[in-house]
Order: C-alpha cells, then structure tokens, then sequence
C-alpha cells in the first residue's frame, strides 16, 4: 500500500515546487539585473543574498513607500470635497440675485397636535409637478416663500419654484449635499460628504445676493444638519463633523465659539428654551463594540456637559423633543443588527423616563405627535409610539426591499401619516390605528418610482418627495365631491 501511495503524491508535491522554483529565479534574474548581478543556476539561493544586500533593502523600502504613499494620496484626494477655488469659480457663474425675503425654516423640531378626531383619506393624487435635477437627494426638501431647496448627489442645490416646478437658479458645493439644509436670516446654509469624507465644510450662501459668503471646514464629515439655536438673545449654529465632534459658530462669520467631542457625531442637535443642547452619537464604521454610543445634554453658550448617559446603540437622526422628554431612536447601520431602541430622558435630570426595544435597528428622523413618536426602521416598519403608556398604539409593515433611511412625515391638515417606502410607493397611513387610507405608485407617464431615502415634505396642500435617483415631485391629494350617498 505505501508502494502504491508514494508515486501518486510525489508528482502532486514536485509539479508546484517546480513552478514555484522556476517563478523564484525568473524573479531573482529580473531584479538582479536592475542592480547589474548576473545571477547562475542558483536562483533562489542567490535571489536570498540579493535581496539581504543594504542596498536593495533600502530601494524596496523606498519603493514600497512610494506606492503605499501613492495609494494614500490617491484616496486622501478622493475623499478631500472641491477645492474652494473651484467652488468659487463656479457660483461666479451661476450667481443670480434675488428680491424675495426668504421667511426663517426652523430647525427645531414642530410639535404637533392632533386637530381632527379622524384622519381624512384623500380619493387620489395628482402629480403637480416632477423635476429632474440630474442627481437624486438624500434628505428632504425645505420650503420657504413660495420656493423649495433641495440638494443633490453631485452637489447641487436647486431652487425651485413651488407653484410651477421651475429650477430658478443652483448653488454649488461640488460635493453630494448629505444634510438637510437650513435657511437663516436669508443665508442657506449646507454640509457635504459621506462617512469617507474628511475636511468637510458647511457652506454659507447669501440668497440674495446669489453668493457663496463664507464656509467653515471641519476634520470630519458635515452630514448632520447644520441647527440655528436661539437662547436668551444669542443665535449659534451648531454644526456636527463625524469624529471631529460639535462645533458652535457665530451664524454669520462661522467663528468658533466652543467645540466639544463627545463621539462620532452625524445626529444634528436640538436646542430647547432652557438653553439645553441635546445631541446622540454613533460608532465608526466597522466598530461594532469597541466605542460605546451616547446621549448628552450640554449647555448652550459655553458647551459644559449638564448630562451624559450610554445608549443602547448608535444614534444616527436627531432626537425630538416631547414635553418634558428628549427622545432618542438607535440602531446599526454600519454591521448587521437586530436591534433598534426609542430612549427617553428627563430633559433636566437626564434621568430616563421611557424606552422600547424593537427587532429592525432605527435609522430616520422620528416625529412627534401629541404624546407619542412616530419612527420607522430600516426595513420599511412603521410606528407609532406612546410615551405615557411606554407601548406602540400601532405598527405597519411596508415590506420592502433594501435599506431606507426615511423617515414618516405627518400632515396636521388630513391627521395622516406619509411614509415614502424604498420601491412600493407612498403609503399614506391613518395616524389613528395605521391602517393604509392609499398607496400611491405613479404611473410610466409620470415617472416610476424610484428609491426614496427623504421624508416628505409638507408644505400646505403639497406633499413635496425627493428621491435617490433624480427627481423631485410634487404632489396633491384629491377629494371627490361629497353627497348624501357619498360621505
């Protein structure tokens, strides 16, 4: 038997050895010869002393970093967002004037009540309007005076006219627009970048002037919304970086007032009348333990920490303020998980008041109403949650496919909820009891429905809905005319 065996292996063994030993001394001649060695039959053997000489070490090590520094380069610049120059070069071509007085879009969370006993189901929707800005967006539009703004993938932000659809002019950042924007005092403010981004700015431009004004540059990325906080007479815009922390600056000249660094941070805070500045962080990518995740409470004119306790996961949207509470919604997004928490705190104390585990993680801007938040997961799940009662009133299942980081937006006027799902259209839900009053999927003629990572935005009798392809839409519920028999 050991007879039979050994021919059958010495052949497997000797045919990659020889390729091996043949592949060694092609490599050993080859360099070699860059150092003017000709080497005889003992390849691998001279190879060895070859590359032991001091000289060759130091030429691979000289190599070595030049290519490593070449691939370090590469990705620093690929990650760096435009040069100001080239930012600047491009408004000079796209700047308009303008004679609107742009009314204020607050950037601290509404709180809304419930106005109608019963949600009022729409017979249908008409498409107003659909643009194409060559680039789908990642949050949601804002409105103001007869006008929305909306950023996009490639780092352009239009203004569009509400009433007709029209792009009026653009804005320039060269980077994808990540954050929700802000309008101030007539100035628009706007982050950039990914999670690879670093260096990312926030830009202020001048909507009347049509001018970039000034910018502040972080070590981080800027994909939180940058937040106008006003206390006791003094305005600060806060401005989130990743890992590079929370900045206060003076809303106009961007100076620093204080920083802090409590965590990664891509939430936006809140800011409420006590002068209390609410903020959540989450874990780098690929930590999936090694840094834990908090919630913090800091004081609003010199940043001094009021409170700090952990959270159960990352904190990626804005916590929302109910009553007395501060709320925050948690999960991963950044390794697999199957868990997503709603946790509440005193506002003062920092002590907690009310919380709920779910089995999807939670990743989108929750909303208040009355006394209960309403949050979706990222697998399309939507609920609404009572804070008094520490218990979900009511949960639906878009069931769609892929990740969505929408959120559901209320509508005050009908009492309904408006979920944008990843590929199923708008589900427009009763806030009562969350049963489906419609769902809406357009037509070929008014553009498919592509994937929706933004809220809707609602802005009087419009529902405003960007998604992550190129369009922006808006659309108008419809009611038939009410009869005797038709009620």
């Amino acid at each position: 038997m050991t007879t039979e065996f050994v021919p059958m292996i010495i052949p497997t063994v000797m045919i990659p050895l020889t390729l091996v030993s043949v592949g060694i001394s092609v490599v050993a001649s080859f360099i070699a010869g860059l150092f003017g060695i000709k080497l005889k039959m003992e390849g691998p053997k001279k190879l060895l002393e070859v590359l032991l000489k001091p000289r060759v070490l130091a030429t691979a090590f000289l190599l070595n970093a030049v290519i490593m520094g070449g691939i370090y380069l590469n990705k620093y610049w690929k990650n760096y967002p435009r040069l100001l120059s080239t930012i600047e070069k491009e408004m000079a071509v796209r700047s308009k004037v303008s004679d609107i007085s742009y009314e204020d879009v607050p950037t601290n969370q509404a709180f809304f009540k419930s106005i109608k006993a019963s949600a009022q189901a729409p017979d249908g929707i008409d498409q107003v309007w659909r643009v194409d800005t060559g680039s789908g967006s990642f949050r949601p539009a804002i409105a103001s005076t007869g006008r929305i703004f909306s950023g996009n993938k490639e780092g352009i932000i239009s203004e569009i006219d509400l009433a007709t659809g029209e792009v009026v002019r653009t804005f320039y950042t060269g980077t994808m627009v990540s954050p929700r924007l802000t309008l101030w005092k007539n100035q628009l403010y706007a982050g950039e970048g990914t999670h690879d981004t670093h260096h990312a700015r926030v830009y202020r431009f001048d909507l009347k002037e049509g001018k970039l004004k000034n910018s502040f540059q972080t070590k981080g990325h800027t994909e939180g919304q940058a937040i106008v906080g006003t206390f006791e007479n003094e305005e600060t815009l806060f401005i989130v970086s990743g890992s590079d922390g929370l900045h206060a600056v003076d809303p106009m000249t961007l100076a620093v007032k204080w920083e802090a660094n409590p965590g990664h941070m891509d939430a936006a805070v809140v800011v409420d009348e006590m002068g209390y500045v609410f903020l959540g962080t989450g874990r780098e990518k690929g930590d999936d333990s090694k840094n834990k995740t908090y919630a913090a409470a800091l004081e609003f004119k010199t940043g001094k920490e009021l409170w700090k306790h952990e959270l159960p996961a990352s904190s990626w949207m804005r916590p929302v303020l109910a009553g007395n509470h501060i709320c925050y919604i948690t999960g991963e997004i950044y390794f697999p998980s199957e868990r997503g928490h709603i946790v509440c705190f005193d506002r003062q104390s920092g002590e907690p008041t009310a919380g709920i585990h779910t089995l999807q993680p939670l990743a989108s801007t929750p909303k208040v109403v009355d006394s209960s938040i309403i949050y979706t997961s990222i697998k399309g799940l939507v609920c609404r949650f009572e804070i008094t009662t520490r218990r979900n009133l009511w949960c639906f299942d878009a069931g769609t496919k892929g990740i969505s980081f929408a959120g559901a937006s209320y509508d005050e006027r009908l009492h309904v909820v408006l979920y944008p799902s990843v590929d199923k259209g708008l589900y427009v839900l009763d806030t009562n009891n969350g049963n489906v009053l419609m769902n809406w999927n357009p037509s070929e003629a008014e553009g498919p429905w592509k994937k929706t990572y933004s809220d809707v935005s609602v802005v009087g009798d419009l529902w405003i809905v960007a998604d992550y392809d190129r369009s922006i839409r808006a659309l108008r519920p419809k009611f038939l005319p009410r009869t005797a028999n038709n009620k």
